[in-house]
């Protein structure tokens, strides 16, 4: 299990190597807390277009790990959030402990994200719109995966690795281009 954490650890300093990080938090989510974040991200954000942007897929971001997070108390592998910027992008990371039963059907779901353009993305979003049979127990569709990936505009980078035999860690980047 330790290898797991050090492979995580790594794998977020990797992702904010160069860049500086604006905002960080790694523990339970909650309401106050997420209304907290998204407060600091608004006085780190500069321009106003790209901040709209920032703060719509970060409230994604948030509500993804507040509704899926498998929660324990004292957990070893709390949920995570960080938000940074290079030169370039904007960079959004979650992390996040999920039932490894789920971990095949999230993954067809960004690689089908991540080979869909814009318009093939909008068409899969009015499609589950549409369908009154895709909206899930714990509140959604996966229309807000497919919002994050339309503001974005840009490939989700992500990986899960195993825990244990039921649960896995789920890591996802998501970059936003500075205008």
């Amino acid at each position: 299990m330790k290898n797991i954490n050090s492979q995580f650890a790594y794998e977020t300093h990797q992702l904010m190597e160069g860049g500086d990080v604006r905002l960080s938090f790694s523990g339970e989510f909650s309401p106050d807390l997420i209304t907290v974040l998204l407060l600091m991200a608004k006085s780190n954000i500069g321009d106003k277009s790209v901040m709209k942007k920032v703060y719509n897929v970060m409230i994604e971001c948030l509500e993804n790990l507040t509704k899926h997070s498998l929660k324990i108390e004292g957990d070893q592998f709390p949920a995570m959030f960080l938000l940074g910027k290079d030169d370039d992008y904007y960079y959004l990371a979650t992390g996040n402990k999920i039932a490894s039963n789920g971990v095949k059907g999230l993954e067809n779901k960004l690689i089908k994200i991540n080979s869909l353009d814009k318009k093939g993305l909008m068409v899969w979003y009015n499609e589950i719109l549409t369908s009154d049979t895709s909206f899930s127990s714990k509140g959604g569709a996966g229309l807000g995966i497919i919002d994050m990936a339309l503001k974005s505009g840009n490939k989700f980078e992500y990986s899960f690795n195993q825990i244990d035999d039921s649960n896995s860690f789920f890591t996802l980047k998501v970059k936003v281009e500075q205008e």
